[in-house]
């Protein structure tokens, strides 16, 4: 029988970066700053679904896939700004105790979401003119990202405070 003890080393970018790492550099924007660029990121991703809708003529002539590779692209960025944003910033301000019961609440809040946006689905075929659908996807993922932006002084405030 043999036994092999396999050793975990760090990567070529490990090693690479601990080199090459600028530690007087300004620090990159904080948790809260993330999560409202992720939600400018999201906005974007409808334009190009606009862009699929005008290419296409309001749905006359069939589109390529590519447009919804390119807009699942775009919102997969947005999206690596948003959960892992989240999820962070409540495990770093939630009270030890509270820890597991407000990621339940951020669960909770991305499945109200998730419930808004069929809701928002269901109204489809009620715009004659689609890229107007999509239009209103960006507006109200742009109100989002200005609420976060306003409150941006705040939240970091509270961030920096409690971690």
């Amino acid at each position: 029988m043999c036994l092999c003890i396999f050793k975990q080393n760090g990567t070529a970018l490990t090693t690479w970066a601990e080199f090459y790492t600028d530690r007087s550099a300004p620090a990159y924007e904080n948790t809260p700053a993330k999560i409202a660029w992720g939600l400018v990121v999201s906005a974007l991703s409808t334009f190009v679904m606009v862009g699929a809708v005008i290419y296409c003529h309001n749905g006359a002539d069939k589109a390529s896939a590519m447009w919804l590779f390119g807009c699942y692209g775009v919102v997969t960025i947005g999206e690596l700004f948003l959960s892992p944003m989240g999820l962070s910033l409540v495990s770093k301000l939630s009270p030890p105790r509270l820890t597991a019961l407000m990621m339940g609440g951020w669960f909770l809040s991305t499945a109200i979401g998730n419930k808004l946006s069929g809701v928002l689905a269901g109204l489809w075929d009620g715009y004659e003119n689609k890229a107007n659908f999509f239009l209103v996807n960006c507006l109200l993922l742009s109100i989002a990202a200005i609420v976060i932006f306003s409150m941006l002084k705040w939240l970091t405030r509270v961030f920096k405070e409690n971690t």
